[in-house]
């Protein structure tokens, strides 16, 4: 699949209300609910070891680390640095996973030989609780009341919900997916117009729109939609 990530800054409830009332007319397959967490650390460029802070240069050069924890992603954390390096992270045991969520979970001779990160926590917990001295959380955005539909025989799927920062309703975020049938892979210059074709036809709201992708010649679903993200969120 490929995505795209759209936020309605300014949508108000009734707003919100048409364009759900609008999706249900189009009879789709409701998939049920979600929310997510998206995080924002930007590094410590003094955090030095011991061993080199009196040799060490220091550079004052920010850094920063998105993560993204969508709710229909089994306990995975999604990883991007600096907007290019890329990490999924999970807790799920393959042999405890259903069939829809063994993609990312821990193969059982990884877990046998104790091939795992040996955590307990989601990553971005990890990092908030045990990395604080290197990575500082400066924004946690949450998404919360998400509602999943599938359209066109499940090569279309919307997913739509409420963004809060610090409390404080910041926007309708929309999250539409193609089939990869459906759009030119070779060239992620396409895809914005494809997904223009989708918010005319389903009479999605404008907003801020970014389909943007990490490496246009190896797509990464998950790395490519981080990366969205962080693009659409950052106010």
């Amino acid at each position: 699949m490929v995505s795209a990530v759209l936020l309605v800054q300014k949508a108000t409830p009734d707003t919100i209300t048409q364009f759900h009332d609008q999706l249900s007319n189009e009879l789709p397959s409701l998939k049920g609910k979600w929310n997510f967490n998206f995080k924002i650390f930007r590094n410590n460029p003094y955090s030095l070891a011991p061993e080199v802070a009196e040799t060490a240069t220091v550079s004052t050069d920010a850094q920063f680390l998105y993560t993204l924890s969508p709710s229909y992603v089994n306990e995975c954390t999604i990883t991007l640095i600096n907007k290019k390096s890329l990490g999924v992270f999970t807790n799920l045991i393959r042999e405890e996973a259903s069939e829809s969520a063994k993609e990312l979970s821990i193969p059982d001779h990884h877990l046998h030989r104790g091939a795992t990160t040996g955590l307990n926590d989601p990553f971005d917990v990890f990092v908030s609780q045990k990395l604080e001295s290197l990575w500082t959380q400066r924004q946690l955005i949450r998404g919360d009341g998400g509602q999943i539909y599938e359209l066109e025989n499940g090569n279309l799927i919307i997913r739509t919900s409420n963004v809060f920062l610090h409390g404080n309703f910041r926007g309708l975020l929309i999250q539409i997916e193609l089939n990869n049938n459906l759009v030119a892979t070779g060239d992620p210059q396409s895809f914005l117009g494809s997904f223009e074709k989708v918010r005319q036809k389903y009479g999605i709201p404008e907003g801020d729109i970014c389909c943007d992708v990490l490496d246009s010649k190896y797509l990464d679903k998950y790395g490519d939609l981080c990366l969205q993200y962080a693009e659409i969120l950052n106010f």
